[in-house]
């Protein structure tokens, strides 16, 4: 993973980091072992940032079913879209 999200891949490494995390559902003390991994593999701060916090805030694609089954669908989708600026 820290060959993708390298310091020098900028935005683009951002919006992978983004959506890598959307993905990934781990708990917050391996997320931040993961995190100094990538950084010692290479990886800058602004790539990590956006992985480590989509992974525990509110962005999430695994969790997704299950907000649409307490929300409706329109909500939960509107929800975690309009996360992702905030990040």
């Amino acid at each position: 993973m820290s060959g993708t999200v390298l310091y020098t891949t900028g935005l683009l490494g951002i919006i992978i980091a983004l959506t890598v995390g959307s993905f990934t559902l781990i708990p917050g003390f391996v997320t931040f072992h993961l995190a100094a991994s990538l950084l010692n593999g290479g990886a800058g701060y602004p790539q990590i940032a956006a992985l480590v916090s989509t992974i525990l805030m509110s962005v999430g694609i695994v969790t997704l079913p299950a907000e649409i089954k307490y929300f409706n669908k329109s909500t939960a989708i509107l929800r975690n879209f309009m996360s992702f600026p905030f990040y």
